[in-house]
Order: structure tokens, then sequence, then C-alpha cells
């Protein structure tokens, strides 16, 4: 996969905005009455932090270094990757 093809299909799957179950992780997140939904629901959820650096690992592994990526916590509560830089 090349770093276009990484960069156009982390772009699809942010473009989506399709409502999808919220996924709880820890005790510290709110509680499912008050959880918002993922604006990003095709994107994997990660449970921590830890796991989502993992799974950018593993990206880097198959595809080697080119688009930047990095996780961020969702308003699910969940953990995500994207190639999109920090505002």
């Amino acid at each position: 996969m090349s770093d276009d093809d990484l960069a156009a299909y982390y772009r699809e799957i942010e473009a989506r905005t399709a409502a999808r179950p919220v996924r709880r992780r820890t005790r510290d997140r709110p509680s499912r009455r008050t959880a918002l939904a993922c604006p990003t629901p095709d994107k994997e959820a990660f449970d921590a932090e830890v796991l989502a650096r993992d799974g950018i690992t593993r990206i880097r592994q198959r595809s080697g270094p080119g688009v930047p990526l990095r996780c961020y916590e969702c308003v699910c509560g969940a953990w995500h990757i994207t190639s999109k830089p920090v505002w």
C-alpha cells in the first residue's frame, strides 16, 4: 500500500459520520447515558491509548514510513488513529 493509498484510506474513514453503538472502556469514562455517538464509527476503536499506539506500530510494519499517524481520544471515549495533524 502506497503512502497516497494510506492517506486516501484514512481520509475516507474520517469523512464517514454514521452512528454505531458506543463502545465503553473504563470506569473513568462517562456513563452510557451521557456518552456521545462516535463521529467516525468506521474507524477501529481502541480501548486505550497504548493499544492505539500499538496499532500505529502494526501499520508501520506493514506499510513502512510515510504518512504521519497519531492517535487521539474521541468524544465516544475510544481511541482512534488518524493521519490528520494536530491543529
